[in-house]
């Protein structure tokens, strides 16, 4: 049961796993075998962080991206000012506060991709 798990966890990791461009072209099964056998010597606890950094990362892709289809919208209509919060000109407050969050789990993601290259490679 338990390596049926690992497999599945193994697979969802694999499946999230944020990935340069470069690396989304040459990926290939024998890569991704590879990436899942190294995976079979990790704690099925690190292979949960792994989703989870991988999930809060896209999720922060995700949240500048809509963030800057605003500033654009809002550059197209002349409207400087952040309508949630009239004191935010420019929404700088709140793309501080997407930075921090994403400068959090780019450290994160660095202990994750260090322990990875340190052990599994």
């Amino acid at each position: 049961m338990s390596t049926d798990i690992r497999s599945q966890l193994t697979d969802l990791y694999l499946s999230v796993k944020v990935r340069k461009s470069e690396e989304i072209n040459d990926i290939n099964e024998d890569i991704i075998d590879k990436e899942r056998e190294n995976m079979k010597k990790l704690p099925l606890t690190d292979i949960i962080n792994y989703i989870k950094n991988s999930i809060d990362t896209l999720i922060e892709l995700k949240a500048i991206e809509k963030y800057e289809q605003k500033l654009e919208k809002d550059e197209e209509n002349k409207n400087y000012i952040n309508q949630e919060d009239p004191n935010d000109l420019n929404g700088l407050k709140l793309y501080e506060g997407m930075l921090i969050a994403a400068e959090k789990n780019i450290r994160s993601h660095i202990r994750v991709s260090f322990y990875y290259n340190k052990f599994m490679i």
